[in-house]
């Protein structure tokens, strides 16, 4: 992937470091994304998670293989007020059909203790799908 797709860019993600132990991705998140009560909105910060998650799983894949989110749980465990959030995400288990990651947010690039934390479970087929004969 040269140029990252362009939801990536409207959303201020980008990815810091991705190899086959982690991913590391960065959200400069954008003004209209914060609620009127001054915190980045939750939505926001679970496709933060999301993007992670994948990003670590599809390090672990050959190229053509594609995955799909089928299960996101996000526990938010404090506000987040800053507009510079960091989440790194790496793989528990890759099977042949299903992939478990896990993912923590914060604030701060080095923060042991981190601002959310979070857990996914995506799947996909490891070879593209057949299509039925005609």
């Amino acid at each position: 992937m040269t140029e990252p797709p362009a939801f990536m860019r409207v959303l201020g993600l980008a990815i810091e470091h991705a190899d086959e132990e982690e991913a590391v991705l960065r959200m400069d998140v954008p003004e209209t994304l914060v609620t009127p009560f001054g915190t980045v909105h939750g939505g926001v910060i679970a496709v933060l998670f999301d993007t992670a998650l994948a990003v670590a799983i599809a390090r672990r894949l050959p190229a053509p293989d594609r995955i799909a989110t089928h299960n996101l749980n996000v526990s938010y465990v404090a506000f987040a007020r800053d507009r510079l959030l960091r989440c790194r995400a790496r793989v528990v288990s890759l099977r042949t059909t299903v992939a478990l990651a896990e993912a923590r947010c914060s604030t701060e690039p080095g923060a042991s203790s981190p601002r959310r934390s979070g857990r996914s479970v995506s799947a996909g087929p490891r070879q593209s799908p057949r299509r039925p004969s005609e």
